[in-house]
């Protein structure tokens, strides 16, 4: 079996004998019952061979979709003009990139159905060539765009450049409405909704099909899919692994199984990494070794967030995951957009987000911990002798340890209360590193613990304060009695006691107890 991995275009993948998990029939639904779509998904999730897909059918390619399902269901394959803009190839960071980039394809389409001198502005020349391609072909038009928001993403943090990209944006995406009478479908996608930044203000007919139940699984794979297309190479993943197909089945599904994009959306797997595994017969975090988005790590080490929340789960609307906003205030969309977290439940007002899948959950503990300490793999050596100290229960030897790599980790906020929230992530970051189930702000009867985490063998409640004592801080354990209020399973419960200072940024004393 030939894995398409890489490959974004759906004409070689079928002429290139690639495996192909058939969406058509969602393609046939959506140009049957509308006209203007916006899809968002998580980065390498299938948009771009989506996009390529729906242009290779308005392009009339009947022979290229021999055997799927929208064989059966077109009657007509008519070739209509498309014009098919994606911005995924460049980066917009520098002033008058984004300028270059669309100028190009417009002079690409005026050089194919003319131009007009007194058509200056990107609207007023996307609209002239629209206009001219119904005129001349006689067929309205079909606009398809990759990664409509990469130029605002690059920008988040300059707001000078992205001011001006989102302007450039505004002028093309308002030709939707003007130029109606002669689009035949337009469809966009990308990772993150803009709602807040008015890039759809001037093209508001856009339907976003983001969050439908009836494509939910439009990109990605799912647990059917996953039978039907590949279940020889399951088999012969588990003769590789010495066990059954059962068991593969199960790892897969815990180690990139779990996206949820809807209310009521079946189970979707990453089909990057899932192709990846299948083709290699390995279990690695291949989603994550592709990088973490860049404007993602900004929003993060701007806001600081409390990151042990995302792992225990969060609640937001539907409003809230489903709006971008400026790209700096709105952490959970960020997140959910991104596909670092994902719908895990809903009550009917409230979503419960939580991480997917076991790939991103220790790629994202990774990954974050790499990017906030500046280290890359320069703390592996570090936390892995932290990994053995908890592994041994060597309790002064867990708190040395800790501080020796928070020491070398930089505080980039200088005010107080944002420098005790980047250790605690710090703190939570490095302990979950080693495999623990770590919680901080732990909830118990009366109060919270600020550090708790279980070993095979020992309990710790861990008590932090900042610019105090170390000792006020067990005596705090002691008082609101967290011991007793912790189920231990007979196993030692460890009080520690520890102050933080903000001069030094680092742990300076402790306290056993």
């Amino acid at each position: 079996m030939k894995f398409p991995i890489g490959i974004q275009t759906f004409e070689e993948i079928i002429t290139g004998g690639y495996v192909y998990v058939d969406k058509t029939d969602l393609v046939y639904k959506m140009v049957d019952e509308g006209k203007y779509y916006f899809l968002s998904r998580p980065r390498r999730f299938g948009k771009s061979l989506l996009t390529t897909t729906l242009e290779a059918y308005f392009h009339g390619r009947k022979e290229l979709f021999k055997g799927l399902a929208i064989d059966s269901l077109e009657t007509e394959w008519i070739e209509y003009p498309v014009f098919h803009l994606d911005f995924s190839g460049n980066k917009y960071v520098k002033e008058n990139e984004l300028d270059s980039v669309v100028n190009l394809f417009l002079e690409k389409c005026e050089n194919k159905y003319g131009s007009n001198a007194s058509e200056v502005t990107f609207g007023s020349r996307f609209q002239g060539v629209i206009q001219r391609a119904f005129e001349k072909t006689g067929k309205k038009v079909v606009i398809l765009i990759d990664e409509y928001d990469k130029p605002l993403t690059d920008t988040i943090g300059d707001t000078e450049i992205q001011d001006a990209n989102r302007s450039v944006l505004q002028s093309l995406y308002g030709v939707f409405k003007n130029a109606d009478k002669c689009i035949k479908f337009t469809f966009l996608t990308g990772v993150t909704r803009y709602g807040k930044l008015g890039i759809f203000s001037a093209a508001n007919n856009l339907q976003d099909i983001s969050s439908n139940d009836m494509y939910s699984s439009i990109c990605g794979i799912s647990e059917n899919e996953l039978h039907k297309y590949f279940d020889e190479e399951i088999q012969v993943f588990a003769d590789k692994k010495k066990t059954n197909k059962n068991d593969i089945y199960a790892i897969l599904k815990n180690k990139y199984d779990g996206y949820h994009f809807s209310e009521e959306s079946e189970d979707v797997y990453n089909p990057f990494s899932l192709l990846n595994a299948l083709s290699e017969k390995q279990l690695r975090n291949y989603w994550f070794a592709t990088g973490t988005p860049t404007y993602l790590v900004k929003i993060l080490k701007k806001n600081e967030p409390d990151l042990s929340k995302l792992e225990n789960g969060i609640s937001a609307t539907l409003e809230n995951i489903a709006t971008f906003g400026n790209g700096e205030e709105n952490i959970v969309a960020a997140l959910y957009q991104s596909g670092y977290l994902t719908i895990k439940d809903f009550n009917g007002k409230f979503y419960r987000l939580g991480f997917p899948n076991e790939e991103v959950q220790d790629g994202f503990i990774q990954c974050l911990l790499a990017e906030y300490s500046g280290k890359g793999g320069l703390l592996d050596n570090d936390l892995q002798d932290l990994y053995d100290k908890i592994n041994n229960d060597d309790v002064e030897g867990i708190l040395l340890q800790i501080k020796h790599i928070i020491g070398q980790i930089p505080f980039e906020n200088n005010e107080p209360n944002m420098m005790e929230i980047h250790f605690r992530n710090m703190l939570y970051l490095i302990i979950r590193f080693t495999g623990q189930n770590v919680f901080v702000e732990y909830p118990v009867l009366g109060g919270r613990i600020d550090v708790f985490f279980e070993t095979n063998n020992c309990v710790y409640i861990i008590e932090c304060k900042r610019d105090g004592s170390a000792q006020e801080a067990l005596a705090q354990i002691d008082e609101k009695r967290y011991a007793k209020k912790i189920s231990s399973h007979d196993k030692k419960i460890v009080k520690i006691g520890a102050n933080f200072s903000t001069k030094e940024r680092n742990l300076t004393e402790w306290v056993v107890g």
